[in-house]
Parts: structure tokens; C-alpha cells; sequence
């Protein structure tokens, strides 16, 4: 259990493999669950299990677990991960890739996967990660808990602020923010010109569950006043997550909600522009759409 808003592992533990690279310590996420596991039998979820670790920690502490990743067949930016459990999570711990820090499809297991959040330019990761995140928020029981596990970068001299992205798109409310020291690190053994600092934690950002977040999407949206150009489409995509098949007038429906807290008086023609974009949707015939494979 935590004990306090700084946290270090020197030693990662017994959990997971090992030379899964990226992969954190069970300690954190064994903290995590035991200080916001309020149900004995409530459900824990995992859909980016990586390396395993979280699997042999919910194993370990006898909880009820459901895991699944990008390697395993889950997508979690087209499947919708609450009808993929089958029933609604009290906890779910997510660690996703710092935008393109590491590669894990083609390197860590299979072929390159254009779905592999690893793999995606910082726009289409910044996209992905907004979509992803209304995935678990909209998985979770009403009350329960989500935390998610990020790490910042420094890419060619610029500073990329993940943590602080996950906090502005987030649509649950943020309860707690954990520092976690991180130890053992490739770029603790490497040499780099010039003066900066070298990171060296990573966050982890707890937040509780309230309503859809489709009808909180308009607040975050005023947070992330800076990042929200893929909004809408982001949003147009979690409608469509879990193969749906659906009329444009009954995706209209599902986002007049989200519609309403914005200053858009013409926001069907900006949805209809939206789906347009046939790298993420597939019109089957005039009007009706799904997410493309």
C-alpha cells in the first residue's frame, strides 16, 4: 500500500518477464491494488499486460483478474474492453507505451501492427491515447478506480510532457498522483551532449470513475485546449469501438451528448467530415459505417 506520493523500487521484483522491456515493477502495481482494491470480489482489469507482471501480481494477492493485449488479439482502440470482460471492472491498471520511447511490436513479440500505440507518430499517439483512455474510463464501475502509468521524454532537445497529456484528457477525476523513482534504465549507462536533466521518475494518475465519458468529454475538452484538433474524431471512433455497424444518424444520437458542450452549431457536418478519414473508418454504404480494420 502506498505510504506516501514518492515511491521507489530498487529491486523490480519477482513478477512478469524480466527482458520484456518496459516492463515495470509488480511492487507498484501490488501498492496500487492494495490501496484502491475496496471490493473483495470486485473484478481487476488489465488490457496491456505486456510482460505479464500484473497477471502474476493479481495471481499472487487471489484476485479476480482479467488481462489481454495488442498481442493477444485485444485492440483496445477498435474493441470496446467492457463488453470484452463481459461485465464492469472495479480496478483497472494500465501501463501504455511512452509514445515511441520503445517498440514492442516486431521487436518484443510478432510482426509490426499499425494498431501498436508504439509505433504511431506523436499525433496519432496523442489520438490514440485519448480514445483509449474513454476505453477504460468507460469499463470501470461507477466509483471505481483507473490508474495509468506514464513516463515522460526527451525526443531531438524537445521535453514531451505524457504525464502531464494523460492528466488533461483523462475524463474521470484525478485523485491521486504517485511519483515513482525509476531505477536501472538504459539511459543510465549512456553519454549525452550538452547540459539537462535526465528523467528519472515516471507518474502514475489515479483517477475515479463518474459518468460516460462521452458526456464529459466537453470539460476535458476545455483542459486540453492545446490538443484537442483529433477530438472529435476520437470521439466518433469510441462510438464505434466493439465492431459496431452503425447509421450515421445513430452515431449522431450516441455523440449529441458531447455535441452539446461544444460551440459548434454545424457539428453533424464536422462528424460527417470526420468519417471521411479512411485510415480509421469504412463506409459499407451510403450512410452507415464501422471502424476500419
Amino acid at each position: 500500500m502506498f505510504a506516501g506520493s514518492v515511491v521507489s523500487y530498487p529491486d523490480r521484483g519477482h513478477w512478469g518477464k524480466s527482458s520484456y522491456r518496459g516492463n515495470c515493477t509488480g511492487r507498484i502495481i501490488k501498492d496500487f491494488l492494495e490501496s484502491y482494491m475496496k471490493r473483495k470480489d470486485g473484478l481487476v482489469v488489465d488490457p496491456s499486460i505486456g510482460g505479464g507482471t500484473s497477471v502474476d501480481v493479481a495471481r499472487e494477492m487471489g484476485l479476480r483478474f482479467v488481462g489481454t493485449d495488442l498481442h493477444q488479439g485485444f485492440n483496445l482502440l477498435t474493441d470496446d474492453l467492457a463488453s470484452y470482460i463481459g461485465e464492469m471492472a472495479h480496478v483497472c491498471w494500465w501501463h501504455p507505451p511512452y509514445a515511441g520511447m520503445l517498440k514492442y511490436s516486431g521487436v518484443e513479440w510478432g510482426e509490426p501492427n499499425k494498431w501498436d500505440m508504439s509505433r504511431m507518430n506523436l499525433q496519432d499517439f496523442t489520438e490514440a491515447l485519448e480514445l483509449a483512455v474513454m476505453n477504460i474510463h468507460d469499463a470501470v464501475e461507477r466509483g471505481g478506480v483507473y490508474g495509468i502509468l506514464m513516463g515522460n521524454m526527451r525526443a531531438k532537445g524537445t521535453y514531451y510532457n505524457l504525464s502531464s497529456l494523460v492528466e488533461r484528457i483523462a475524463p474521470g477525476r484525478l485523485i491521486d498522483e504517485v511519483i515513482k523513482v525509476q531505477h536501472n534504465v538504459k539511459s543510465d549507462s549512456s553519454s549525452y551532449k550538452g547540459n539537462f536533466v535526465r528523467i528519472a521518475h515516471e507518474k502514475l494518475l489515479v483517477f475515479a470513475k463518474r459518468e460516460s465519458s462521452l458526456f464529459l468529454i466537453g470539460s476535458m475538452e476545455k483542459r486540453a485546449a492545446a490538443m484537442t484538433g483529433i477530438t472529435w474524431k476520437a470521439a466518433v471512433r469510441r462510438v464505434l469501438q466493439g465492431n459496431k455497424i452503425l447509421h450515421l444518424k445513430d452515431i449522431n444520437d450516441a455523440l449529441e451528448p458531447y455535441a452539446k458542450s461544444r460551440d459548434n452549431q454545424h457539428w453533424q457536418a464536422k462528424v460527417r467530415q470526420v468519417l471521411q478519414d479512411e485510415r480509421f473508418f469504412v463506409r459499407l454504404k451510403p450512410g452507415v459505417y464501422q471502424l476500419a480494420a
